[in-house]
């Protein structure tokens, strides 16, 4: 899950693991915010950007669509020094008018952080149910994506008890028997007795019934004749 903003002279400490087979540090790398353990972060849009990410963090709209005008188009996905876009600070400090905005700006709802999280696992985990619809309608692929953990949204908001993210989430199709790399379902981590865990109970209980009159049946074996 995304971390709050570091200033940008702080070491992010991790790599991206999506270049670990391409050897040093390419410029793609460098213009998206990577870096390597130890090194500095370097904003590329001489300190525009730092803005954004603090603006972001802040919820303050006005000062977000300033900056935005004056911002690369882009640039609006680059990860900060503790890897994480502006939509995802957005998204995780539950400022939807922010996140509104950066989606309208062209922001990428289906970007992964250095622990693989989207936004969407971010919001899912801060119970922010206008932010999570948001980014499903910008990017519908994601809503089973694991995190560097195997976490998918889902997982995220049982474990957080926010009923009406599982149920929004199970409304638009998450998968409720997805495992962690713990080998737990969603149903798992939620409290047991509130409505989100009675709801993915029973759609684990109606997947795992459609799986099985899915199933081949096999014919019994004929008798033998004596």
């Amino acid at each position: 899950m995304g971390r709050p903003f570091e200033a940008i002279s702080s070491p992010r400490g991790q790599g991206d693991p999506s270049s670990s087979s391409s050897g040093g540090g390419s410029s793609e790398e460098e213009e998206e915010g990577w870096i390597d353990e130890g090194e500095v972060w370097q904003d590329p849009t001489d300190g525009v950007l730092s803005r954004v990410f603090e603006a972001a963090e802040a919820g303050d709209t006005t000062e977000l669509a300033e900056l935005l005008a004056d911002l690369d188009v882009g640039a609006i996905d680059t990860r900060g020094a503790d890897s994480d876009t502006a939509i995802h600070l957005a998204a995780l400090y539950g400022h939807a008018d922010c996140v509104r905005l950066l989606l309208e700006r062209g922001a990428r709802a289906d970007v992964a952080d250095a622990d693989g999280a989207l936004p969407l696992h971010d919001a899912a985990a801060g119970g922010y149910g206008a932010i999570c619809g948001m980014l499903l309608d910008a990017a519908p692929g994601c809503i089973d994506r694991g995190d560097g953990e195997g976490d998918t949204p889902l997982h995220n908001a049982a474990r957080g008890s926010h009923d009406e993210v599982v149920e929004l989430l199970l409304s638009r199709g998450a998968d409720a028997c997805l495992q962690n790399d713990e080998f737990k379902m969603p149903a798992q981590l939620a409290e047991r007795g509130t409505r989100g865990r009675e709801l993915l109970d029973e759609a684990a209980r109606a997947a795992a019934a459609a799986a099985a009159a899915a199933a081949p049946q096999v014919a019994p074996p004929a008798a033998e004749v004596a």
